[in-house]
């Protein structure tokens, strides 16, 4: 989920090059609500967002059924000392820095999605 239209289609188009279904979202409430209607496999969650912002996000996703044991890569260009270790605190499962390593995207979901099937 990102507010940005370019970022969506870029992160779309390499998850869907990679044989997954990508499923886009435009604010925290509009992911809160795909996700409980389409029970994806991972979510790419961005911090800035319109409405509720990423963190506010997350800890609504945690509180779901569906999104109890799901995994959130955080995605952002926020640069702050403690980030990692406040997306984790959050409940997010990894986090990647924009401009996105479309290679070590790749490499997360499938270590993510990878997990969720075991």
């Amino acid at each position: 989920m990102d507010d940005n239209q370019a970022m969506v289609e870029a992160l779309s188009m390499v998850v869907s090059s990679r044989g997954h279904v990508a499923l886009a979202a435009h604010s925290g409430e509009e992911a809160l609500s795909v996700i409980a209607r389409e029970a994806p496999d991972v979510v790419l969650l961005d911090l800035k967002m319109p409405g509720i912002d990423g963190f506010e996000t997350l800890g609504r996703l945690r509180r779901m059924p569906e999104g109890e044991g799901l995994p959130v890569l955080v995605i952002t260009a926020q640069d702050e000392a403690d980030l990692e270790s406040r997306v984790v605190e959050a409940g997010g499962n990894g986090l990647l820095k924009k401009p996105v390593d479309v290679n070590l995207l790749a490499a997360q979901i499938a270590l993510h999605t990878a997990t969720a099937e075991v």
